[in-house]
């Protein structure tokens, strides 16, 4: 099974940028020892300029080692995840994940017949 990427797709004004970023690096990344099928595996901005009346969109993509992973992830996310999200929220405009795999591999059927 290869692994399943998440792409966190976050639109804010580019003053809050730095904001989300701190939020990310302290606590948020440092709680991820504690979730070890999840990492951080590249972040971006876009565009990477800032124009006057228009929004940008922070890209944060994670790796999960495999679907196992996903579902354990999911499953064991505490408090401490909820509260990340939640002052990400009160920060952006909008945000929505995209959970993706590997196009070439079989889709697995619900978690009961993994």
């Amino acid at each position: 099974m290869s692994a399943v990427h998440i792409l966190d797709e976050i639109v804010l004004q580019p003053e809050h940028i730095d904001s989300v970023l701190a939020l990310l690096d302290t606590p948020y990344l440092p709680g991820l020892s504690s979730r070890q099928t999840l990492s951080l595996s590249q972040r971006w901005v876009s565009p990477p300029v800032r124009l006057a009346a228009k929004p940008n969109t922070l890209w944060l993509l994670w790796t999960v080692t495999d679907i196992y992973g996903y579902y354990t992830m999911r499953g064991t996310a505490g408090p401490d995840v909820a509260a990340f999200w939640a002052a990400v929220d009160k920060l952006c405009l909008h945000r929505h994940r995209h959970v993706l795999g590997d196009a070439g591999q079989p889709l697995p059927g619900p978690l009961e017949d993994l």
